[in-house]
């Protein structure tokens, strides 16, 4: 049996302290792990250092569309192991002959993460004499580390040497149920896509009333608990479910008896009204719409500049 594997990267969580994170990480596993029982993928997940490795024998293609609509991960890193050892000159020769485009004229880089310190050389010398190496066995190479058009990624972790083959952008944000739930009517696609927006800010989401049953389903594929409300933990160890603090798509005399506001709770935060897509453009929401359906082949933001400046 043959088994894929990949990295995930995380963006947001990583500015979390590290006991958030860790619980951030946990729901985030958790999630993803459902989903991929939901969809009949059998998944392998493993920490190697700091960083969360997945391994499949099914399709690259189904794994890739799965790991893509994990809310949390940024992106997806296909990694290949490389059987060469780990003599800097050894991995040159096994990259060049792994290479589709030898003997054309190219730029290229060279990038080594040690995950673990093994031997004596280090990330700096293992990209030096990597590249020397390469230039050496196919002269039509040259050295460009701003904009290559061919990145030499690799990671060396105790024995094992793995490429990075190509990344993919994810959804990112921060994984369902670790801020709380909103209540939400589902009852057009506007509403489907801002509750995704709503979702990627860690909400998970409790449809009610006449929410349609389509749109539900679309948005499980992001968070396979929707509409399961999560746990508020006492001092004591008693566990509670979490009142609700936000509300789409109703208002608040209809949201009342969904909120679930405890007799004895002595603070309550007031119920806000959220509409994440105020402002949006017909282009931009069209763009959200086609990520929202194909995470792994769509940017949410294509022209990303107008939303930075």
């Amino acid at each position: 049996m043959t088994l894929n594997a990949w990295i995930l990267r995380f963006g947001e969580l990583g500015l979390k302290s590290k006991s958030v994170r860790k619980s951030f990480q946990r729901s985030l596993r958790k999630n993803m792990l459902e989903l991929a029982q939901k969809r009949e993928i059998t998944l392998f997940h493993h920490v190697s250092g700091t960083q969360d490795h997945v391994s499949s024998s099914d399709s690259v293609d189904v794994v890739e569309d799965l790991l893509s609509r994990v809310i949390g991960v940024v992106a997806i890193d296909r990694v290949v192991k490389l059987d060469c050892g780990l003599i800097p000159e050894d991995i040159a020769q096994d990259v060049i002959n792994s290479s589709e485009n030898v003997g054309e004229k190219r730029t290229f880089g060279v990038r080594v993460k040690r995950v673990s310190k093994t031997g004596e050389i280090n990330s700096r010398e293992y990209e030096r004499r990597i590249g020397a190496e390469m230039i050496s066995l196919d002269s039509q190479l040259s050295v460009n580390l701003t904009k290559p058009d061919e990145w030499v990624k690799l990671i060396v972790d105790n024995d094992d040497l793995f490429q990075i083959k190509y990344r993919i952008q994810a959804c990112g944000g921060l994984p369902p149920g670790v801020q709380g739930d909103v209540l939400i009517q589902l009852s057009d696609e506007n509403l489907m896509l801002e509750a995704f927006l709503v979702m990627r800010r860690g909400v998970r989401l409790i449809p009610v009333l006449d929410s349609k049953v389509e749109f539900i389903e679309q948005l499980s594929n992001y968070d396979p608990f929707i509409g399961k409300r999560t746990l508020e933990h006492e001092m004591r160890g008693h566990a509670f479910d979490r009142p609700a603090w936000g509300i789409m798509g109703l208002t608040v005399e209809e949201a009342e008896p969904f909120i679930g506001k405890r007799e004895e709770a002595v603070k309550t935060t007031p119920i806000s009204t959220l509409s994440p897509l105020e402002g949006w453009t017909e282009d931009e929401k069209k763009s959200l719409l086609e990520h929202f359906i194909k995470p792994s082949k769509n940017e949410m933001h294509p022209d990303i500049g107008s939303w930075v400046y």
